[in-house]
């Protein structure tokens, strides 16, 4: 998962989003090939998912700076005036705000989180899914704009263990792959997916279903992960790869211990296929950090 995608700038935009904060909401694309899905593997899916996602995500960046007219030209400070969006004034308004008032409802009677040994029924019974995606968008919501990190202490804490992660995929060797997917079912019939977008760097998550229901996608989206407006958290690590501009793979576990959330460079080698991590306690201090230096201890 290459981060390099999240860090694009331009001139005008406001510094601390740069290309992050165009995400997700508003264009929904429909993906998938018409027909059976036989003969395609499950990862090819997923990264099939996640590259038109990206790719989506770049040229709403690039039209939006056509739009208004942001240049490479250096500006002094004062001279650049910036508007704070609506949705970031504050965490009582970003955690409170409806996520799409205009929107009709979704109602959902039943969800079902699919659980890692059940990924084999779920692959079977909608294998042949087209999926769409929420796609690139001036209308942010909480779901957009806060980091992923956060977004999956509270997943972990509303819905549990993920029900796919890069621990058990038996091949690594594809570049673009989720650090986490959850799947559900909705009302009995209804699969979504949600996973991350880039990485736990990144904001935002992916939300897919069924391609015929990619009008409702946005009500769909704000019903299933309501329950993430609650801030609560709960501890969790995952493995997590970038890749450098020379293609060297750099592994990490990622996560969050109850008090920080880390992301502590491994070696290859501790990571055994179909072995999730597991989560280390706190350490005992006062001082808490978003990302850790050295490795800690195995």
């Amino acid at each position: 998962m290459n981060v390099s995608l999240g860090l694009m700038r331009w001139r005008g935009a406001p510094a601390r989003w740069g290309g992050a904060a165009i995400v997700l909401l508003g264009l929904v694309l429909g993906l998938g090939r018409p027909g059976s899905a036989t003969g395609q593997t499950r990862a090819a899916d997923t990264l099939n998912l996640i590259d038109r996602y990206r790719t989506a995500r770049i040229q709403a960046l690039a039209r939006q700076a056509l739009r208004r007219g942001w240049t490479a030209r250096a500006l002094p400070p004062d001279s650049v005036s910036v508007r704070r969006p609506e949705v970031l004034q504050g965490p009582e308004a970003e955690e409170t705000r409806a996520d799409d008032d205009a929107s009709p409802r979704f109602p959902i009677d039943d969800v079902r989180t699919v659980r890692r040994l059940e990924r084999g029924w779920f692959e079977e019974e909608y294998g042949g899914t087209d999926w769409s995606f929420l796609g690139a968008s001036t209308h942010l919501t909480l779901f957009d704009t806060t980091y992923t990190r956060e977004l999956r202490a509270r997943l972990q804490a509303q819905f549990g263990d993920p029900t796919q992660t890069l621990a058990d995929r038996p091949d690594t060797s594809r570049i673009g792959e989720a650090q986490f997917e959850y799947w559900f079912v909705v009302n009995d019939s209804i699969p979504v997916r949600v996973t991350d977008a880039n990485g736990p760097r990144d904001r935002g998550l992916i939300v897919a279903t069924e391609s015929r229901l990619r009008d409702r996608l946005p009500a769909l989206r704000a019903a299933l992960l309501r329950p993430l407006r609650q801030p609560e958290r709960t501890p969790y690590v995952d493995y997590y790869y970038d890749t450098t501009d020379d293609g060297t793979r750099r592994w990490y576990r990622a996560g969050f211990d109850g008090r920080s959330y880390f992301l502590d460079r491994i070696p290859r080698s501790d990571i055994v296929m179909g072995r999730r991590p597991s989560v280390e306690p706190a350490a005992p201090t006062d001082s808490a950090s978003t990302e850790s230096g050295p490795a800690r201890p195995q």
